[in-house]
C-alpha cells in the first residue's frame, strides 16, 4: 500500500505540466504562432502543446484512479500478497515509459522527424485521445492488465467471505476487468485503415472505455468509499452500482452512436445515442448528492471531519457530472444540435467540465482519500487545500461562462447562419469581440492554474510536515485505512 505513494506525486507533476500546456495551446489562440513575444511555435507547436494537454489529463487522472485501486484492495480485504509490492513499482516503471516515450514521440512526428511507419508506431497516430503511437498503446494496454491481476489477487479474500460488502466488490472488479480489456479496441485500426471505420474504434475507446467503464468504476469506487466513512448504507450503494451498470448495458452501446455523425450514422440512431448517453451520469449524480445530504444531516464524526476534503471533490464530482456532463453534454449530442456544433468551442465546454470536472475532481478526491489513508492520524492544515479546492472549481466555471461558453454560442449561431466553414473560419474568429472574449479566458485560467499549484503544494507538504499540525485527529488506526 505504501507503494503507492509515489503515484501520485507523478499525479501532482503531470497535473502542473499538463496545466502549462493548456496555458500555452490556450494564448496560442489570440496570438497565432507566439507566447507573449516568444516564438514558441518552433519548438512547441500548437499540435504538439494541445496534445500533450490532452494527452497528460488523460495519464495523470488514469494514475490517480489506477494506484486508488491498488491502494484499496489490501485495504479492503485486509491482506497484501506476495509480490505485491513488486508488482506495483514494475507497474510504476511502465507508466514512466509509457508517458515519457509517448510525449517524446508525438513532440518527434509533428516536428516531421519521423517517417510515415514510424510516427504510426512511436509518434503521432492523429486520433484524438488515442494519439500516442502504436508501440505506446500496446504497453499502456500491457500496463492495464498488470494492474488488472494485482487488483483482483488482492481482492480476492475479500470475495470470498460472504459479508454485505460482497456484491460492491464485485461490480468493483467487473468494472476493473472492463477497464483493462476494453483499451484493447484502441489496437482495432491499422495504419491505413478507412477513416470511418477507425472513427468508430476511437469512439470505442473514448465513449465506451472511459464514458462507460470508467462510469461504473466511479461510482462504485465512490459508493465503496462513502461506506466506509459512513455516509451511505451498503444497500443503497449497491443499488446505485447495480444502476449505473444496467444503465450502461441497457443505453451505454447504444449510446456511443452520437458521437459518429460524419461517419454516415443514420439521425435515428444519433437520437438514440444521445439520449442514452445522457441517462449515463444520472446514477453518479444521485450517489453524490445522497452522500452531500447525508453529510450534512450526519453528526460530525471524526471520520467525516478526518476526510472532508476528499468528500467534497466527491460531492463536486456529482455537480460536475450534472452539469458538465448531462447538461453540457446534452446541449451538444441531439443530431440538430451535432449538424451546427460540431468542432466548436462548444465542445470544450463539454470536454473540460466533464473530463477534468467529473474524472479530474474524482481523481483528485481519490488522491486525497489514498493520502489520507496512509497517515490517517495526522491533521491536515485546512487553509491551502481549502483555497486549491475552490481555486480549481470556480476557475473552471469562470472559464467556461465567460469565455469558452459566449464563444462557442457565437460559432453556433454564425454556423445556423452562414455554415459550419464560416464559425471555424479566420474571417470570424479574428474579430475584435471574439479577441476580447478569448482574453476573458485569463480570468478563469489564472485562477484555476494557481489552485492546481496550491494542490501541489499542499500535497508536497504532506510528505515535508508543512500541510500537517500537531497531534492527531483518528485515536487508532482502522480498517478505513
Amino acid at each position: 500500500m505504501q507503494a503507492t505513494l509515489k503515484y501520485f506525486w507523478i499525479v501532482c507533476a503531470l497535473f502542473v505540466v499538463q496545466i502549462i500546456a493548456g496555458v500555452v495551446t490556450a494564448h496560442f489562440g489570440v496570438e497565432g504562432a507566439g507566447f507573449y513575444g516568444l516564438s514558441l511555435d518552433n519548438i512547441l507547436p500548437y499540435s504538439v502543446a494541445r496534445t500533450w494537454h490532452v494527452q497528460l489529463g488523460i495519464f495523470w487522472i488514469a494514475t490517480s484512479w489506477l494506484a486508488t485501486g491498488l491502494f484499496i484492495g489490501p485495504a479492503v480485504s485486509g491482506h497484501e500478497p506476495r509480490f505485491q509490492r513488486l508488482g506495483v513499482n514494475v507497474l510504476f516503471g511502465a507508466l514512466i515509459v509509457v508517458v515519457g516515450g509517448s510525449l517524446t514521440g508525438q513532440w518527434l512526428g509533428v516536428m516531421q522527424k519521423l517517417g510515415l511507419v514510424e510516427n504510426f508506431w512511436f509518434g503521432h497516430q492523429g486520433y484524438e485521445y488515442v494519439d500516442l503511437g502504436r508501440l505506446w498503446q500496446i504497453l499502456l494496454l500491457v500496463g492495464l492488465l498488470l494492474w488488472l491481476v494485482l487488483m483482483v489477487r488482492a481482492l480476492l479474500p475479500a470475495l470470498r467471505r460472504n459479508d454485505e460488502n460482497r456484491s460492491l466488490l464485485t461490480m468493483l472488479v467487473i468494472s476493473c476487468v472492463a477497464i483493462a480489456g476494453f483499451y484493447g479496441a484502441g489496437l482495432m485500426w491499422g495504419r491505413q485503415t478507412n477513416l470511418a471505420m477507425a472513427e468508430y474504434w476511437r469512439w470505442w475507446v473514448v465513449h465506451l472505455w472511459v464514458e462507460g467503464f470508467f462510469e461504473v468504476f466511479a461510482t462504485v469506487v465512490i459508493a465503496f468509499l462513502f461506506v466506509r466513512l459512513g455516509l451511505l448504507r451498503v444497500r443503497l450503494a449497491t443499488a446505485a452500482a447495480l444502476f449505473s451498470t444496467n444503465v450502461f448495458l441497457a443505453g451505454g452501446i447504444i449510446g456511443t452512436f452520437h458521437h459518429l455523425y460524419f461517419t454516415g450514422t443514420p439521425t435515428a440512431v444519433l437520437a438514440l445515442g444521445a439520449t442514452f448517453s445522457a441517462l449515463e451520469v444520472v446514477p453518479l449524480v444521485l450517489l453524490g448528492f445522497e452522500a452531500y445530504h447525508n453529510l450534512k444531516i450526519s453528526k460530525a464524526t471524526e471520520w467525516l471531519r478526518a476526510y472532508k476534503w476528499p468528500i467534497y471533490c466527491f460531492v463536486a464530482v456529482a455537480f460536475w457530472n450534472l452539469v458538465g456532463a448531462g447538461i453540457f453534454g446534452f446541449l451538444i449530442n441531439p443530431p440538430i444540435a451535432l449538424y451546427y456544433m460540431q468542432g466548436l468551442n462548444t465542445t470544450p465546454v463539454h470536454g473540460h467540465t466533464a473530463l477534468f470536472g467529473v474524472y479530474g475532481m474524482l481523481g483528485i478526491g481519490l488522491m486525497l482519500f489514498v493520502l489520507k489513508g496512509l497517515a490517517a492520524r495526522r491533521i491536515w492544515k485546512d487553509g491551502v487545500i481549502r483555497f486549491a479546492f475552490w481555486a480549481i472549481n470556480i476557475g473552471l466555471l469562470l472559464m467556461v461562462l465567460i469565455s469558452v461558453l459566449p464563444v462557442g454560442l457565437a460559432q453556433t449561431l454564425a454556423s445556423v447562419k452562414h455554415g459550419l466553414w464560416y464559425a471555424r473560419s479566420a474571417e470570424f474568429m479574428q474579430q475584435d469581440y471574439m479577441q476580447t472574449l478569448r482574453w476573458l479566458r485569463v480570468i478563469g485560467d489564472t485562477i484555476f492554474a494557481v489552485g492546481v499549484l496550491a494542490l501541489a503544494y499542499f500535497v508536497a507538504g504532506l510528505k515535508t510536515g508543512w500541510s500537517l499540525k500537531l497531534g492527531h485527529d483518528l485515536p487508532e488506526r482502522t480498517s478505513h485505512e
